[in-house]
């Protein structure tokens, strides 16, 4: 019984931030575009990227005390603000047009993101307490 609570809990807690993610980057989307490329896009799963490897590298030199805050943060607002799936369906479009733009759509996309975790890796080290 008690294990059914805790995954009650963690549920809600990820569909709680689940929705704070999603809203947030609904209303990112009404910022105007920036040529043919979907930047937003790109931006949102940049800072997305960062943001879910500072808190993965800060709370793992926090052990479990925050597993919570990780379930919340991190699967909930963080994977409801990310959007994969858009980004796919964007490139896709994108080889309709033109398979340049198509193609360094992914490439910015993917190397960005690579540089976002690494980055968001050392602040979150930087944040725990290791240097």
């Amino acid at each position: 019984m008690q294990k059914q609570q805790h995954y009650l809990t963690e549920l809600a807690l990820v569909s709680f931030g689940g929705g704070i993610g999603g809203s947030l980057r609904y209303l990112l989307h009404f910022v105007p575009g920036i040529g043919p490329l979907p930047v937003m896009t790109m931006m949102i799963n940049w800072s997305g990227t960062f943001l879910l490897a500072c808190l993965g590298a800060y709370l793992a030199q926090r052990a479990s005390r925050l597993a919570s805050w990780q379930t919340f943060i991190g699967t909930g607002v963080i994977g409801g603000y990310t959007t994969f799936s858009t980004m796919v369906l964007q490139y896709f479009q994108l080889t309709t047009i033109a398979l340049v733009w198509a193609v360094s759509y992914l490439l910015l996309t993917i190397v960005g993101g690579l540089i976002f975790l690494r980055f968001g890796r050392w602040c979150g080290r930087r944040l725990g307490g290791v240097q």
